[in-house]
């Protein structure tokens, strides 16, 4: 009996010890930006922080958006937040958002990502995770695989699927019931398969979501808070985490992928195939020993992960906005109609990218509506702001895309769709003007795979609009676009239904 009584005593105490420890923990990550002397967001909770509903009921780029107006307001060049029990820095400043992707990129390098190499063996590999030296090299080795000259070899592939997809949208009795978030996420699926994994998946005619391949790329991009904690908690306590296996991606993903790549690998090595595509390029490198086959499982997975649904994200509110815009549309059209009288109507590379219209269009969209709403550095060392303070070492450093393409400052309006804001200049002309525009990243990690993005949607975009006249479905898909909490890129809640008419 007194045994029993001294363990529940034992028991107790150390149940208390935990839960006095953990509220210490979690209160002193509630006072982390006071106690370093920074202006911070109001009232973060103790165990949600300022984001509150962050994948449950809002998306990103919603709860940034609200915290980059309260900064603003308070006209602050930076303001501190917490994640949960996370702090980090939100930069409201565009001259410290210079600053922070470009001119002191050395100690801004780092996204500070955590994948373990025991389970997550592709995600470890790829320009987006990897860090320092390691970034460095890996992206010296891969970067000359997008050039120019490289991407235009892969465009009779876009070509030919973009056909497809037109083809099977004029087959539809019904093209008002397509959702089109899903059809334009199939034709991406399609194109990243055949140009990153060497692969025909024929997803724009299968319908059905729940074949392997599909599954196992919507398993790999999906958003939700398990995955957040699991990156937050890993980059702050790497080693425990190491210890205790955590998974960024289900493990059972990551093998799908590095089987069917190392399986395609040795079909093509065996019987000396050759394609037009990003896995050509890199067997090439394997080739004069610059890169192993899991690094290459890894540059072909990445390129396929973060582009199939990013691209679909832009085509879709492409669409959605030239549907509700019907003179945007109409002299889109004409552009188009009038490039193709010079070459037969036959598309080519150069026909296609030169499309003046045609690339502002894109660019409003992208605007209005950045696929990857924030850029994301962990700083190396500790950095002084003058007359603001000192972000410590370590420190998640944010940068509000969507938010600040939003900004009236910037752009008047923000919520109008106009594609002459992008009349007469380039988007690098943009940058340099000091109007933050920054849908690919800024600074050299930005997207290594911008041009072959365009060009699947330019492709696209091209084939349907000389095909197709858009109206918006006003019955199924709403005016003002409420996106979904549960993804990694902005897509909209419940859908998008358009009318379609063939012309």
């Amino acid at each position: 009996m007194v045994a029993l009584s001294c363990w529940m005593l034992v028991s107790c105490a150390v149940v208390l010890a935990s839960v006095s420890t953990i509220l210490w923990f979690l209160r002193s990550r509630q006072t982390f930006w006071l106690r370093h002397g920074i202006p911070a967001a109001r009232e973060p909770h103790l165990l949600y922080g300022n984001v509150a509903g962050l994948v449950s009921r809002h998306h990103t780029a919603t709860i940034l958006q609200t915290l980059y107006r309260e900064f603003r307001d308070r006209q602050l060049p930076a303001g501190g937040f917490n994640l949960f029990f996370s702090p980090m820095l939100l930069i409201i400043d565009r001259d410290l958002i210079q600053r922070v992707l470009v001119k002191d990129f050395a100690q801004f390098q780092d996204r500070g990502l955590y994948a373990s190499e025991r389970c997550n063996p592709l995600s470890g590999e790829t320009l987006f995770a990897l860090d320092g030296e390691r970034w460095h090299q890996m992206r010296q080795h891969v970067g000359p695989a997008f050039k120019v000259s490289n991407v235009r070899t892969m465009f009779p592939t876009v070509a030919r699927i973009a056909r497809t997809l037109v083809e099977h949208i004029g087959d539809q009795r019904k093209p008002g019931d397509l959702e089109w978030t899903n059809l334009m996420t199939r034709y991406t699926t399609d194109v990243m398969a055949s140009c990153a994994l060497g692969i025909d998946c024929l997803a724009i005619r299968n319908e059905v979501p729940g074949v392997e391949f599909r599954t196992m790329a919507y398993r790999a991009f999906r958003c939700s808070l398990r995955r957040m904690w699991t990156l937050r908690f890993g980059y702050a306590f790497r080693r425990i985490a190491d210890t205790l296996r955590l998974c960024l991606n289900e493990p059972c993903v990551e093998m799908f992928f590095l089987e069917l790549l190392r399986s395609t690998v040795m079909y093509r090595e065996s019987y000396r195939i050759v394609r037009r595509d990003f896995l050509q390029l890199l067997l090439e490198m394997k080739a004069s020993g610059r890169l192993d086959v899991t690094q290459i499982a890894g540059q072909c997975y990445s390129f396929f992960i973060s582009g199939f649904e990013t691209s679909a994200s832009l085509m879709s509110f492409c669409l959605y906005e030239l549907a509700k815009n019907k003179p945007v549309q109409e002299r889109l059209r004409a552009s188009i109609v009038k490039a193709l009288d010079h070459t037969n109507g036959q598309l080519s590379y150069d026909m296609v990218m030169s499309l003046g219209y045609l690339d502002q269009v894109v660019n409003e969209t992208l605007r209005m509506y950045p696929p990857v709403d924030f850029l994301f550095r962990v700083s190396s060392t500790d950095y002084r702001i003058n007359r603001f303070g000192t972000i410590p070492r370590g420190t998640l450093v944010v940068v509000p895309v969507h938010a600040l393409h939003h900004d009236a400052e910037y752009y008047p309006r923000p919520e109008v769709y106009d594609p002459e804001r992008f009349a007469g200049t380039s988007k690098m002309r943009h940058r340099r003007d000091g109007t933050p525009f920054m849908p690919f990243g800024l600074g050299r990690r930005n997207c290594i795979g911008a041009t072959f993005g365009l060009m699947l949607v330019k492709v696209g975009l091209v084939e349907m609009i000389r095909s197709f006249r858009f109206s918006l479905n006003v019955d199924r898909t709403p005016e003002y676009v409420i996106f979904k909490p549960r993804s990694l890129v902005l897509t909209p809640n419940n859908g998008i239904y358009l009318n379609v008419e063939r012309i």
